[in-house]
């Protein structure tokens, strides 16, 4: 019996050695905490099918320092969604918080205990070692976003959430949180409270859908010289008095941009595409939210645009060359 008694006492000594294991995790190595703001209104349709994108954050690219603050064995870092929610109740039923990291959308409710395992590793850290001595630093690049958890439904108006400042996201280790106080950087979003359900949604129609700019010629060719301007428009039409708005997020196909603006082609780098506002000729950006209809009770809007094709060089690359971007669009 006293045998037996001591070997459960050992099991009972390496189960909570194992659970103590930590990671302490800061941006650029001492910040605890960031917040983002939701400065602008959400209008969130009722007929919106489950897991679409209500907001999403710019994209971001920070340096962490994480490094292990307790004797520990072999870790990996990892990227907990909701961290002081991991039962997701505080949202309301309605609304979740997701992740896009390297190219991919990730949902609390679509990963096990609503984590993301990095490639960072720790190889453990001994009872007399100097644990921040074996720390390590590396970028992390990301955006995260809202997403609406629910089916499509109706009569809903109001709110989403009474939830106005909610942790989206906190770096640590396998074990869970860490339970030493300001150990770990956690990510907050604030105006939560900014989204509400309306009562219909918008279609939108481009037209023409596709610019063709025809044959050009390299005579005279110079960096910045416009070559032509195409016109094209984007109609929003709805079906109820709601006043809500319309942004809208360009994302390159094919592609990539230059100062913000320019798309430019992957088939051809000698030439760039800018997309420009009507009367106002002020330009468009891709890779981030622009206002593509202000918030309005009119139930249908015509927006005027022009595609600016101009060169990038006074010696262009002869041939043919395509472009293409992708618009998603954010009810406000």
């Amino acid at each position: 019996m006293k045998r037996i008694c001591q070997l459960l006492s050992l099991a009972l000594l390496l189960v909570l050695t194992q659970k103590s294991y930590a990671l302490a995790c800061k941006k650029d190595g001492t910040q605890a905490a960031d917040a983002v703001m939701i400065n602008t209104t959400i209008a969130v349709p009722n007929n919106l099918p489950k897991d679409t994108v209500l907001w999403r954050s710019n994209n971001y690219s920070i340096s962490m320092t994480c490094w292990q603050d307790r004797q520990g064995g072999v870790e990996f870092v990892y990227f907990y969604l909701s961290p002081r929610d991991q039962g997701l109740t505080q949202l309301g039923p309605d609304l979740e918080m997701g992740i896009h990291l390297n190219g991919t959308d990730l949902r609390c409710t679509q990963l096990a205990q609503c984590r993301v395992q990095l490639p960072i590793q720790f190889s453990g850290c001994g009872h007399n070692s100097s644990c921040k001595d074996k720390a390590q630093t590396f970028a992390l690049n990301f955006n995260f976003f809202l997403s609406k958890r629910t089916p499509p439904s109706a009569g809903k108006e109001g709110p989403l959430t009474t939830v106005s400042t909610y942790p989206a996201f906190q770096l640590d280790g396998v074990a869970g949180m860490n339970t030493n106080p300001d150990s770990n950087f956690v990510m907050t979003v604030a105006g939560l409270n900014q989204l509400r359900y309306v009562s219909c949604s918008s279609v939108l129609s481009i037209s023409p859908k596709t610019i063709d700019f025809g044959a050009i010629t390299s005579t005279g060719a110079q960096a910045n010289k416009v070559i032509k301007e195409s016109p094209f428009s984007i109609t929003a039409i709805k079906t109820c008095n709601s006043v809500y708005g319309l942004n809208a997020y360009l994302t390159p196909v094919a592609a990539t941009v230059a100062d913000g603006y320019t798309l430019v082609p992957n088939n051809n780098k000698s030439v760039g595409i800018s997309l420009l506002k009507q009367p106002s000729r002020s330009a468009i950006p891709f890779n981030k939210e622009f206002t593509l209809v202000a918030p309005t009770r009119d139930k249908m809007v015509v927006n005027n645009f022009l595609a600016q094709l101009k060169w990038r060089t006074s010696k262009p690359t002869l041939g043919k060359f395509n472009a293409t971007a992708t618009i998603d669009v954010f009810y406000k």
